[in-house]
């Protein structure tokens, strides 16, 4: 087994920016040329003109794919030592869940022997970044010279639930994308990949022509095809993408991701502000860092707190009426001063604590059995990926931007575009009209009252001072959100109460859909794709909530933490519901902690 090292020991996803390292820059390789024409498929190089048209016209943005793209024997053979020679490693963070290598920029660094053992390889690495071939990457792509000293190219392995969220590859001075798919070429006896199988390239288009953002649903997705390359120019606001979960049992998605750089100084075509160019003479750039940072600041919620006449502090209590209120919807050991005053001796020792049965048995009862029915006639029942627009009707509307979450939002602003160019509304079952009902009232008469905020003030000790929340549903094999800086500077009291059937399968987070906080750093260094949570293995969370049924989770968060709700595979037994709201608790009463 031959071990590639990386440049880093951060992970390099197929196309993920904020963890994509530093590609080798160095000399061109003494060994001698080789032939790259006979690498590729007969006759591809002579093509340039027609695959440049078709490139100039693609939708959402300007990509082609090319099949067959490679000499049929190198490629199996390419496949064989990826299998059988390389070390692949788990990675998983809040974007991303895959296998991958090293770093094939490093294959020169090898002791001769272990060289010798990825003759393929290397072959094939050293046809792409050939002159030959990089001029014809620069006609299709029109994307100017390319550098030949710096190259970036790294192997993946997509196993049953990985996945790699909506990013746009724009770091450094990357120029142009490229994936080579190599997929078993037997995979479904022959037929090749299936849309049940997952692992699609999705590309999204831009939420409209005044905004750089992303679009909630992809408009194009290009299925993992043996022995074919997809190119696309990287360009910021524009080149957004993802890799589908891979959801066939015993399919792998395996391919070779790489990158085309801008010349590098001393390099033919080289200009000290060629930059310009993807940046769009600096405008998008400024733009673009704008909008990501107005959109992380809307954080997981995307509206502005409503704040209390006076803070609610622990000494108020409950009256009469808030206890009639209360007890119409929470289990009524959590009324009992006895419970209270043990909950919050908990509190004050954790900073954080998980109520389960918290709701009443009648309101869990009417809610667990509407939501599961709700969830079947969607098809989300733990086998297949469901469609793009899967329950966008009625009061729920798919939230994002996607580049930072998606998920619905019962009552939210219907910013999702048409799938398939479908408009067709669909009928709400009465299952739906009532679970949209009762998780209205929970939001509005629960948890947005003065009598929830006083209970919630009494059991964690911490006057409060305004509140904002919502309902969302995480679809199974669709939504996310992803670790952002919400830009709060004071702390913040989270509630969410979850609501997953089956629990026992979401316990272990192996089908995702758990709540996690981590350190996000410094917000400055943000990423313009949202998500600041990158971690390596020395890194580990504050704290991880599993989906659970009818359980309220509190947590005390402080400026600088970051929360996300990790993507819920479509092997999970349905949806994530649940009524998240965010409660702020005033500088005084933090200096008293």
């Amino acid at each position: 087994m031959v071990v590639v090292e990386s440049e880093s020991k951060r992970p390099v996803s197929e196309a993920d920016t904020a963890l994509a390292k530093k590609a080798r820059v160095g000399e061109e390789t003494a060994a001698p040329a080789v032939d790259a024409r006979a690498c590729f498929h007969a006759g591809l190089l002579d093509e340039a003109d027609l695959l440049a048209h078709q490139f100039a016209t693609a939708t959402p943005f300007s990509h082609c794919c090319i099949t067959p793209f490679c000499d049929e024997t190198l490629l199996q053979g390419v496949r064989q030592e990826m299998l059988e020679r390389l070390h692949f490693t788990l990675k998983e963070t809040d974007i991303f869940k895959y296998h991958q290598s090293g770093d094939l920029a490093n294959l020169d660094g090898l002791p001769e022997d272990e060289k010798r053992q990825l003759p393929s390889l290397q072959k094939l690495r050293d046809a792409i970044y050939s002159q030959e071939f990089r001029d014809f990457v620069s006609h299709v792509t029109g994307c100017g010279p390319l550098s030949g000293s710096r190259t970036d190219m790294s192997t993946n392995r997509f196993k049953q639930r990985d996945h790699l969220l909506l990013h746009d590859d724009v770091i450094g001075d990357r120029r142009v994308s490229y994936i080579i798919y190599l997929p078993d070429p037997a995979i479904n006896d022959g037929r090749g990949w299936e849309p049940r199988d997952g692992g699609h390239l999705e590309l999204y288009p831009r939420e409209s022509d005044e905004s750089w953002a992303p679009a909630v649903n992809p408009t194009r997705r290009l299925p993992p095809r043996w022995n074919q390359i997809v190119l696309f120019t990287v360009l910021p606001g524009q080149s957004h993408h993802s890799v589908e979960e891979v959801a066939g049992i015993d399919k792998e998605r395996l391919s070779i991701q790489g990158w085309f750089h801008f010349p590098q100084p001393g390099e033919p075509g080289y200009e000290v502000d060629q930059m310009k160019r993807l940046w769009t003479s600096g405008a998008m750039s400024t733009l673009s860092q704008i909008e990501a940072k107005r959109q992380r600041e809307s954080g997981c919620v995307g509206e502005d707190f409503v704040n209390y006449p006076q803070p609610i502090s622990d000494t108020m209590g409950l009256s009469d009426e808030d206890r009639a209120l209360l007890g119409k919807y929470i289990n009524p050991d959590y009324l009992s001063e006895k419970i209270m005053s043990q909950v919050a001796e908990k509190f004050a020792d954790d900073s954080h604590i998980q109520l389960a049965a918290f709701l009443n048995s009648e309101t869990a009862a009417v809610l667990g059995s509407s939501l599961k029915q709700v969830d079947r006639l969607d098809g989300m029942d733990g086998i297949e990926i469901p469609p793009h627009g899967t329950g966008e009707r009625g009061r729920w509307h798919a939230f994002g931007p996607p580049v930072i979450r998606r998920y619905m939002r019962l009552d939210g602003p219907a910013m999702a575009n048409a799938v398939d160019g479908s408009t067709q509304e669909e009928i709400v079952s009465d299952a739906e009209l009532h679970a949209t009902e009762l998780l209205a009232a929970l939001r509005d008469d629960l948890f947005a009252s003065g009598a929830y905020a006083r209970w919630l003030s009494s059991v964690t000790t911490l006057a409060l001072s305004g509140r904002r929340g919502m309902v969302r549903r995480f679809r199974s094999g669709l939504d996310y959100t992803l670790g952002t800086p919400d830009g709060a500077k004071t702390t913040i009291l989270d509630t969410v109460l979850s609501l997953v059937n089956d629990p026992d399968q979401w316990a272990d987070g192996v089908v995702g859909g758990y709540q996690c906080y981590v350190d996000g750093g410094n917000e400055d260094e943000a990423s313009n794709d949202g998500s600041v949570y990158r971690a390596s293995e020395e890194d580990g969370a504050l704290l991880t909530t599993p989906a659970a049924w009818n359980t309220l989770s509190v947590v005390m968060r402080e400026p600088g933490v970051v929360k996300f709700v990790k993507y819920v595979s479509a092997s999970a037994p349905g949806s994530r519901w649940d009524v998240s709201f965010e409660y702020q608790v005033p500088a005084s009463d933090e200096d008293e902690e």
